[in-house]
């Protein structure tokens, strides 16, 4: 039928269609439209399972809470995902200023200093450009060592009923799970983007931060939740 459709359209408009199809090698072709979508679609189902979760066991009040939000891709996922179930406000932490300095941990090609940076200002244009409410949004600008510091947990005084943590890097996380803490609520949903970073070696990124911190906190309990090849999701049940 899209054949069929293709060879009735005027003859100016098939060859700017040709041109097109040109334009994009084999491998673009491929990342456009299956690499890129899959990963994407990995991402919504994370989110939605966590809809279901906290709307099946609502009521469930507090923050959203985004840590690393470059693109603003995520939180736009999150919006979508929560917005016609929950009033929850949404809080965004980052520096604004791409990835910190990498220390030997944490040290792997695709990371670099200043990489993954989208300013505040173009952050909150794209939250408000796909419907998020200004007063809906809150952002904290600076590197998490600096920046999640007492007078920033004074001035949020709910729980959170996600953590969602995309920081990359092991030294970027510890400081995100020490401040998180203090947010744990019972169905605290706690995402982490990159847990297969670093060829999922439990000594590096994410899953050493997560480890340390439970051995840190050992009255803290977890139950597992979603695990894609990507992501993977606890639930905070108590402690």
């Amino acid at each position: 039928m899209i054949r069929k459709a293709l060879r009735r359209l005027p003859e100016p408009i098939k060859a700017r269609l040709r041109k097109l199809a040109v334009r994009f090698t084999p491998y673009e072709r491929w990342m456009r439209g299956e690499y890129s979508p899959f990963g994407l679609e990995q991402r919504r189902q994370v989110f939605l399972a966590i809809a279901r979760f906290h709307h099946i066991n609502r009521p469930m009040h507090g923050y959203y809470m985004e840590f690393g939000c470059h693109g603003a891709n995520t939180i736009r996922l999150a919006w979508n995902s929560f917005r016609h179930l929950f009033d929850w406000q949404f809080v965004c932490f980052d520096s604004f200023e791409g990835l910190p300095d990498i220390k030997a941990v944490d040290r792997q090609d695709i990371w670099a200093k200043g990489k993954l940076a989208t300013s505040e200002d173009a952050f909150r244009r794209a939250c408000e450009k796909f419907g998020m409410p200004r007063e809906r949004l809150r952002t904290v600008k600076g590197f998490y060592d600096q920046s999640l510091n007492d007078d920033a947990r004074r001035s949020l005084p709910m729980k959170a009923a996600v953590i969602y943590i995309d920081c990359d890097l092991y030294h970027s996380t510890v400081p995100v799970l020490e401040f998180s803490r203090h947010f744990l609520q019972e169905g605290t949903v706690v995402v982490f983007d990159d847990w297969n970073c670093f060829r999922a070696n439990p000594d590096k990124g994410e899953r050493r931060a997560w480890a340390e911190f439970l051995a840190k906190y050992p009255q803290l309990r977890f139950e597992p939740f979603v695990n894609t090849g990507e992501q993977k999701a606890f639930v905070f049940v108590g402690g």
